[in-house]
């Protein structure tokens, strides 16, 4: 210690005779510009003492260490097109899931179930000291776009101002709800081998569908709006909507979605598959769906044969298709197409369209090998997908598709596709479907080799830790008598010993007792990391949040404008300035590193549009 010590007055001595040198270079340059002037000594010192020396070098170290630790959101290209300024023909924007996905992950970081990497990386996140969310329900992207002149100090603050999807009805349960159960963490671990590739088996991604498809009825057809696991058609192991593509996965794969920006001008002129959807359930009936196109004189290749198939094998449509254009190359080798089989055909894509919308069932599940290409095709669109490119993985590598002729080789132990005439669309329709039936019989891991392996994996690891065994948590279940908070983002953050708030101005009281019970009321220990507040009005919300926010290491403070705000162009406009004035005072009051998103999310005040406005920063020194 004496040594270090030693070495350090060293140091600092040497930097000190090295500024004297330099002042004193500087004080004979300038006086009078004359090098033969005789100076006093006193006028060759350098003007700082010691301690001055001492107290501005550490203040210098300490902005730069600042400098080098501040929490930074870098936007992926998926992020780039989300943004407001991004021009909305090209414009995509994000699922309010991808906006969890970053509060998630700067919650609890490396122990988040989510992170946001589809969109975003969070630099230096182990310098978060803490989150505030204010979600006002009233204002979407339309009233952003319309009145972004009033939204001064927003534009100031924010460099991230991007575009999201949002179930309007269910705001706060999309945002805050976490469907992962703590107690059940290890054994969704043992099942699906990651915490990720759970949250994505049990994820309400219904819900996120009714974002995208607004046409998807709220209850089924029976009246009722939930479903049983255990209600499963005969052979099924489990329910078939967990092998439904997310929409996420949809997006990424180039499924054609009604969303806004680049993908409503890519997709313009497609139709759905039906004017309204139920709501899918484990019991919904399965479509095998193929086409075939032909090379056009347009240089691209057009549709010329649909073929579905039921569950049974039978044949439920089967037409050939006469292309817009002229067809230049029919491709036989690959669609089984020949000119003889298209000489009389009259049938045009329009009316292949309106047959299918007239068809097909409400809650009809479409089965194939990359069907994206196939609903590309038909340019219709659909929400609820199965595809075994996807759900069937051989080489154990994430994102590796093998061909449907491999699958039905390994899987269903026959040979596809050899005739030396090309495809024949009801022959892959039926591989396609007898696979994801065959699945059904086994288990969620059956067929992918790469969920295999983490399940192998973690039973390792849980042997060695001493994980307890599905039936000890069960027991532990049924033995509890606590109140829980569990499968929330709140019920994680409780669970690392964090503290948050949640506060209202809303009549949304029963939705968050929903999530939490009787928790917020009775258990002393929740209430301690759990405070919740409903206030009188939305200025109280904000006061109290600027007041409180660094108490919490979370902070939800949802903020409900009446109707009488958005009444006309100048209430709102009047109420726009004063919400743009709460954000820039509330940023104002987080802490240095501290990040705030602000979300302009509609909700029941304004119904008439699905857009939100998510902005996010994070606050400088």
């Amino acid at each position: 210690m004496q040594l270090n010590e030693q070495d350090r007055a060293g140091c600092a001595q040497r930097e000190l005779t090295a500024v004297r040198d330099v002042g004193s270079f500087a004080s004979e340059a300038i006086a009078d510009g004359s090098h033969d002037k005789q100076e006093s000594p006193d006028q060759k010192k350098a003007k700082l003492a010691d301690a001055d020396y001492r107290t501005l070098k550490a203040e210098v170290n300490q902005k730069r260490d600042r400098m080098r630790n501040i929490p930074k959101l870098r936007l992926k290209d998926v992020g780039e097109e989300a943004l407001m300024k991004t021009k909305p023909e090209e414009r995509v924007p994000l699922l309010l899931d991808d906006i969890q996905a970053l509060l998630m992950y700067t919650l609890l970081r490396t122990d988040s179930p989510s992170n946001p990497n589809r969109w975003a990386a969070m630099e230096k996140s182990a310098k978060l000291t803490h989150t505030t969310v204010l979600l006002i329900e009233g204002l979407t992207s339309d009233d952003f776009t319309e009145f972004e002149a009033d939204f001064k100090e927003c534009k100031k603050i924010f460099h991230n101002i991007l575009q999201v999807v949002t179930p309007s009805d269910r705001l706060v349960e999309e945002l805050a709800c976490v469907p992962l159960s703590d107690s059940h963490k290890d054994i969704l671990l043992a099942e699906y081998g990651s915490l990720e590739a759970a949250m994505l088996a049990c994820k309400d991604n219904l819900l996120i569908k009714k974002s995208i498809f607004n046409n998807i009825g709220l209850e089924s057809e029976d009246g009722e709006d939930e479903y049983d696991d255990a209600e499963l058609l005969p052979g099924d192991k489990f329910p078939r909507t967990q092998l439904l593509l997310s929409p996420i996965q949809m997006i990424n794969e180039d499924y054609p979605l009604p969303l806004t920006g680049s993908l409503k001008h890519r997709y313009a002129g497609y139709v759905t598959t039906n004017d309204h959807y139920a709501p899918v359930s484990p019991r919904s009936p399965m479509f095998g769906l193929d086409c075939e196109m032909c090379k056009t004189s347009i240089g691209a290749s057009e549709l010329t044969r649909v073929s579905i198939i039921d569950e049974q094998g039978n044949e439920f449509y089967e037409s050939l298709v006469r292309p817009d254009n002229k067809i230049v190359d029919y491709l036989t080798q690959f669609s089984g197409i020949t000119p003889e089989m298209m000489r009389n055909v009259s049938k045009t894509l329009k009316d292949v369209q309106r047959d299918l919308r007239n068809k097909l069932p409400p809650d009809a599940i479409l089965v194939g090998q990359s069907l994206n290409f196939d609903l590309n095709a038909l340019k219709m669109m659909h929400p609820y997908v199965i595809d075994t490119s996807i759900l069937f993985n051989v080489t154990g590598t994430p994102g590796t598709k093998s061909k449907l002729k491999i699958l039905t080789q390994k899987f269903l132990k026959r040979n596809i596709q050899c005739s030396t005439g090309g495809h024949n669309s009801i022959e892959d329709c039926t591989a396609s479907l007898e696979l994801v039936k065959l699945k059904l019989t086994k288990n969620i891991y059956y067929g992918d080799q790469w969920l295999q392996d983490r399940r192998n994996y973690y039973k390792r690891v849980s042997s060695k830790v001493g994980i307890a065994t599905p039936e000890e948590l069960q027991r532990l279940d049924e033995n509890s008598t606590t109140t829980e908070i569990t499968g929330t983002l709140f019920g994680h953050a409780r669970k690392k010993n964090k503290k948050s708030a949640i506060v209202t101005n809303g009549d949304n009281l029963d939705q968050f007792g929903g999530y939490f019970g009787e928790a917020i009321q009775s258990n002393t220990d929740v209430k301690r990391l759990l405070s919740f507040q409903k206030l009188d009005s939305d200025q109280a919300v904000i006061e109290h949040t600027m007041e409180k926010c660094l108490n919490y290491d979370f902070n939800l403070s949802c903020v409900q404008l009446s109707r009488e705000d958005l009444a006309t162009v100048d209430a709102k406009r009047a109420k726009i300035e004063q919400v743009d004035n709460w954000i820039r005072k509330l940023f104002t009051s987080i802490s240095v590193n501290g990040l705030l998103v602000v979300l302009l999310a509609g909700g029941e005040v304004n119904e008439r549009s699905r857009m939100a406005v998510a902005m996010v920063q994070t606050r400088k020194g």
